[in-house]
């Protein structure tokens, strides 16, 4: 005889509220992210976004990814001359809209951190 063991998810209202995000906002975070941190950095973004669609809880992994792209919004590492974001930033015009969206995407995504998301669902 076979026994089978079934395991019932919770619903993850994290996990909805990050996809949420990723409906309304992930383009522009592509966008922001390729302009700040290279191609590298957008295709985090497109894998984070397809990585959320199957997930059935949002893991420790993906909150820390969702931290790491308010770092690179909020210029965190512009100041250290070895990484990508210090030559990026140098080429982005100050009156431009882009650093409009950026403080905007940055504003949205630490309203989204502090609704408890860095704690894990269940």
């Amino acid at each position: 005889m076979t026994y089978y063991q079934t395991f019932t998810t919770l619903p993850c209202s994290k996990l909805d509220l990050v996809r949420e995000f990723f409906r309304d906002h992930g383009t522009a975070l592509a966008k922001a992210a390729e302009k700040l941190g290279g191609p590298a950095a957008s295709a985090r973004v497109f894998l984070l976004c397809e990585a959320l669609r199957h997930a059935r809880r949002l893991t420790r992994a993906q909150r820390s990814q969702l931290v790491d792209f308010h770092r690179l919004l909020t210029l965190e590492h512009v100041g250290d001359p070895n990484r990508i974001e210090s030559g990026l930033f140098a080429l982005i015009d100050p009156s431009s809209a882009f650093v409009d969206t950026c403080c905007l995407l940055s504003e949205r995504l630490d309203a989204l951190l502090k609704r408890s998301l860095l704690v894990p669902c269940g």
